[in-house]
């Protein structure tokens, strides 16, 4: 699948990279650029910087991280070119053409399935805003205190009693297949028969969104008084190719931007008390899906916020979850904090007793999590005996061990220190007995020796190797070259009738020289972005970055305003250097020829010697 230079330039100038990169990463001014925490190494500081003017972004402690908008898509979503193009044209509300039979089965299926679950969210929602049928959805929603604009936000819909309400609905637009791949339908192999999935049959439905805000799956909360025997109140879809419930999180595209100005991002367990915050004017909350927050949710998550609150009941169960959920999370390097919420509520009993200012106060003071755990254990535990402590600081030790994040860190030091003064323990003794806790398990994780787990990774076209070693003279001269071009796009006709890629002789600069003269036999300019809009290779991408960034902070355009016999000094000292290189390569493969000969007279050592001499004798000439 290919597109043209010119869709994919529209493409790129619709598309803000600071926009882009803030939808899903807490983005901060540093001068006339941005920066952020580069989400492919465990970055303390923000070390990926943004430039808004090149549309650029690059990562100065990976050494290979770095494109345009194009490239940040492909490594965040993890695919290729051609389905980053589609995400950034569908975002900038630009119709790509029609691909037909050229694109591949498993991305139309996947694409069908998409579409299929849009589909199922507009017919539930509508049927629940305009049917008679819906009226006790509607009249259970109201009870609930949801307003007319939260139904709207959510999409809230309502499934009726008939098991196949979907399948007559659909008609012809989708196949039964599709339908079962997107989980709107369920399926009896034995009899080959399809049915509308039991999450959705008279229940009301809370369409559940990506990210990107595409529907992936639905939850189904059963009506109070419309009994079922043994019916789950609250059920998910199951899991299919586009959605796994470990990595998802509701309300996540509707709690963006208030995440953003917060920079707090709440967590409740379902998404009832989700929708109730919102309603509440508590924005910045999101829900997680039946499971407490996975290491995935929490990564992602503090690309947004700073601050994470999980929010729990304050029962003996949230109790239990809480205290659960907080364990491989201490490693992450984030704000945790914990909230049970006080007097025995769930956060939407809360909010309708005390309203959000209240509930905003608990928040603001909701209490580490390491903080927390400690606190639970204390309380399950007589630590007014010497076993009650004992059992308290295994129980802790065990925890901090299998955080493999922590060790050495003074996040670590400062746990341990906490814990000796809690317990009454020396330092000392706590340390030893942390590092028998992590020897322990480092043995038994030698003997299970689980199964590697195989993530997709979509490959560069070719592997840059330039970054991983000083550069040499050379590298540093052909780098210049293309920094000149870069910055002075004008001037790189005259330069491509003075030096072409076999003049040079890194391999990577080369390729990423025949970039822009390609650009050039076009009959464009060869400006930084029309360079990047050429190239889909993602090395090749993060390459001209690096380089175009080396030659803004040496302050090669500056450079450039010295001028010699009518042209800039530097772009006429880079070319004589290339040149003279040329005809010293040609000279020294001339002389070695020459010292090869078997045939004809014999050889004047002498003579080539002499040669040799004039040679450099006349490049010094000319220097000077």
């Amino acid at each position: 699948m290919s597109f043209s230079a010119e869709l994919k330039e529209l493409v790129r100038s619709r598309t803000d990279i600071v926009q882009l990169i803030s939808q899903d990463r807490l983005v901060v001014q540093k001068g006339p650029n941005f920066a952020t925490k580069c989400p492919w190494h465990d970055d303390g500081n923000p070390s990926l910087m943004i430039y808004p003017d090149r549309q650029s972004f690059r990562c100065w402690v990976c050494s290979d991280v770095g494109g345009d908008v194009f490239s940040w898509v492909m490594r965040h979503e993890n695919v290729a070119f051609p389905e980053a193009m589609k995400i950034l044209a569908e975002r900038a509300h630009i119709e790509l053409p029609k691909l037909g039979d050229k694109e591949p089965d498993e991305v139309r299926r996947q694409s069908a399935v998409y579409e299929a679950l849009k589909w199922a969210q507009l017919e539930l929602h509508n049927f629940f805003l305009k049917s008679p049928e819906a009226e006790v959805a509607r009249q259970y929603v109201k009870q609930r205190g949801y307003n007319d604009e939260t139904i709207n936000k959510f999409s809230i819909g309502y499934h009726p009693n008939d098991w196949e309400w979907f399948i007559r609905r659909a008609q012809k637009q989708f196949d039964l297949e599709t339908m079962y791949e997107a989980r709107i339908l369920g399926h009896k192999e034995e009899s080959s028969r399809y049915y509308d999935q039991p999450l959705f049959v008279d229940r009301v439905v809370f369409p559940i969104q990506d990210e990107r805000s595409r529907t992936v799956a639905f939850g189904g909360r059963l009506i109070p008084g419309r009994s079922k025997d043994d019916a789950a109140k609250y059920i998910n879809s199951p899991e299919s190719a586009v959605f796994q419930k470990s990595r998802i999180l509701y309300g996540l595209p509707q709690a963006r931007e208030p995440i953003r100005e917060e920079k707090t991002v709440l967590v409740v367990e379902g998404y009832a008390d989700c929708v109730a915050c919102h309603q509440h004017g508590v924005g910045n909350t999101v829900a997680t899906l039946g499971t407490a927050l996975t290491e995935t949710q929490c990564t992602r998550l503090k690309a947004f916020a700073p601050k994470i609150v999980l929010v729990y009941d304050s029962d003996d169960a949230g109790q239990r979850a809480a205290a659960r959920g907080v364990g491989m999370l201490l490693g992450q390097s984030v704000d945790l904090r914990v909230l049970n919420v006080p007097q025995g509520k769930d956060p939407d009993e809360f909010l309708k007793a005390h309203g959000a200012t209240q509930f905003k106060e608990h928040v603001a003071n909701a209490q580490e999590a390491w903080e927390f755990r400690l606190n639970w254990e204390i309380k399950n535990n007589d630590v007014k005996t010497l076993n009650g402590r004992e059992k308290v600081l295994t129980e802790m030790l065990n925890l901090l061990a299998k955080v493999p994040k922590l060790e050495g860190s003074p996040r670590e030091a400062l746990i341990l220190g906490r814990l000796s003064s809690r317990l009454r323990v020396t330092e000392a003794d706590v340390r030893q007995q942390l590092d028998r806790a992590r020897q322990a398990g480092s043995a038994a994780v030698s003997q299970i020796r689980p199964a590697p787990v195989v993530v997709p990774v979509v490959k560069p076209q070719r592997k840059i190797d330039f970054y991983n070693k000083p550069l040499n003279k050379d590298d540093k001269l052909e780098s210049e070259f293309i920094e000149i071009i870069f910055a002075r796009p004008q001037l790189a006709e005259r330069l491509r009738t003075e030096v072409g890629p076999d003049d040079f002789q890194n391999p990577d600069l080369q390729l990423l020289l025949q970039v822009i003269y390609d650009v050039c036999e076009l009959g464009e300019e060869p400006t930084f972005q029309r360079v990047m809009v050429q190239m889909e290779d993602l090395e090749l991408k993060g390459l001209a970055v690096w380089v175009s960034e080396q030659g803004r902070q040496k302050g090669i355009e500056q450079k450039l305003a010295e001028m010699t016999d009518g042209v800039p000094s530097l772009f006429k000292q880079n070319i004589d250097t290339i040149k003279w290189r040329r005809e010293e390569r040609n000279h020294q493969e001339a002389l070695a020829k020459e010292a090869l000969r078997v045939d004809g007279p014999d050889i004047d050592p002498f003579a080539l010697l002499k040669k040799a001499t004039e040679f450099h004798q006349k490049r010094a000439t000319n220097r000077r």
